[in-house]
């Protein structure tokens, strides 16, 4: 209980941001992000689907993505 209460005390007044509310600032971040994970799951495809290269398939979907939008 006395730990709650030391928490509150340090804690003041801010407010902790909503991490739901990030992307909405932004728009069309999750349009973007929904392109590049199409583009990576054809990436990954298109490798004969093996696994453990996820992020090697982001990566490039996230170039040819973001370059194709220039």
């Amino acid at each position: 209980m006395a730990k709650q209460q030391l928490l509150k005390k340090n804690r003041g007044n801010d407010e902790v941001p909503d991490p739901t509310q990030g992307s909405q600032d932004v728009p069309g971040v999750d349009d973007l992000q929904v392109c590049i994970a199409h583009r990576a799951y054809e990436l990954y495809e298109q490798e004969g689907c093996c696994h453990g290269h996820d992020l090697d398939h982001w990566l490039k979907a996230e170039q040819d993505v973001l370059s194709s939008n220039l």
